[in-house]
């Protein structure tokens, strides 16, 4: 998040810079937002195809076989659904203006972030910690993740003779892009559920009307 500047004795460009850093604060919410629709389109596009191909050819035992379809598509109506309610959610509840996030939820994810790949296991916590409208839904994801994630392993486990080493990169990379969507969607809800007006453009606003009001006595 970029460094809020002061000008002494300035306050309408004060309020200007109030006003850009609200706009990359919506502006981050809908990337927070992207960034897991792209990761749920590659899983869907690519990971998806690549394992449905190669299980068609490897595996033998039926049963297996069908409860791997199973979970396979089980994870791919959790992508689905959660990459729609982001992308709905992002477009109609998050552009608003002369809102910013709380400055310790701020913080908190620019210190998780710094770490990567294990930054969305550092910010397991951090829903609880900033409780806002439906805090505990990461937690429900979370718990759908670990479900689909553990299945899935006990599956290929059973079966890990015959599955080649390009599978099981492939579904290293689904696991990743599930860890990584539902660790984008975790951060992005704890942001859009701690957002507090902007104070600063309240009274840039307020002094741009006590100024207009101004030149109007001096017109008349």
């Amino acid at each position: 998040m970029a460094t809020k500047q002061r000008f002494p004795g300035q306050a309408l460009a004060s309020g200007t810079v109030d006003e850009i850093l609200n706009q990359i604060l919506v502006t981050r919410l809908q990337r927070k937002a992207k960034a897991a629709i792209i990761s749920s389109l590659q899983f869907l596009v690519t990971d998806l195809i690549i394992l449905l191909t190669a299980l068609d050819y490897e595996i033998e035992d039926e049963a297996i076989k069908i409860g791997i379809y199973v979970m396979v598509g089980i994870g791919a109506f959790y992508v689905l659904a959660l990459s729609m309610f982001l992308f709905i959610h992002a477009m109609c509840f998050t552009a608003k203006e002369g809102v910013t996030t709380v400055k310790e939820v701020e913080d908190s994810y620019t210190k998780t972030n710094a770490v990567p790949l294990i930054d969305s296991i550092l910010e397991l916590p951090l829903p609880a910690k900033f409780r806002g409208s439906t805090w505990y839904l990461p937690y429900i994801m979370w718990s759908f993740f670990a479900v689909i994630v553990a299945a899935s392993t006990v599956l290929f486990v059973i079966e890990r003779d015959q599955v080649s080493d390009s599978t099981t990169a492939a579904l290293v990379t689904a696991c990743l892009l599930l860890y990584q969507l539902t660790g984008d969607f975790s951060e992005y809800w704890v942001l859009s559920r701690n957002q507090v007006k902007n104070e600063n453009e309240k009274e840039v606003r307020e002094e741009k009307g006590v100024l207009a009001i101004a030149d109007g006595f001096l017109e008349a």
